[in-house]
């Protein structure tokens, strides 16, 4: 049987609530980052065997991560060539 935590007050509660956010805030960014460099690495040619390696991620799911980043990046580049004025003189 588990002990019942103790009840919090609103206060400590919220403390508690900033601290999460805030840590959530940074893995986020943290996770971006790698995210990012990975798609990067395995774009310069590192095999997806040697990126597992040294990820805390599988070589399935290196591959679907940098999948999806290269995604985001082909339709963030197109939507900006769309939205850029075009020369036609």
């Amino acid at each position: 049987m588990t002990p019942t935590a103790p009840r919090l007050d609103q206060r400590e509660r919220e403390q508690w609530l900033r601290k999460l956010d805030r840590a959530t805030q940074a893995h986020e960014k943290t996770r971006k980052a790698l995210d990012d460099l990975l798609t990067d690495a395995r774009d310069a040619g590192v095999p997806l065997t040697a990126i597992a390696e040294h990820t805390p991620y599988s070589r399935e799911w290196a591959r679907k991560i940098a999948d999806g980043v290269a995604a985001e990046r082909t339709k963030s580049d197109a939507e900006q060539s769309a939205d850029s004025p075009h020369d036609d003189q």
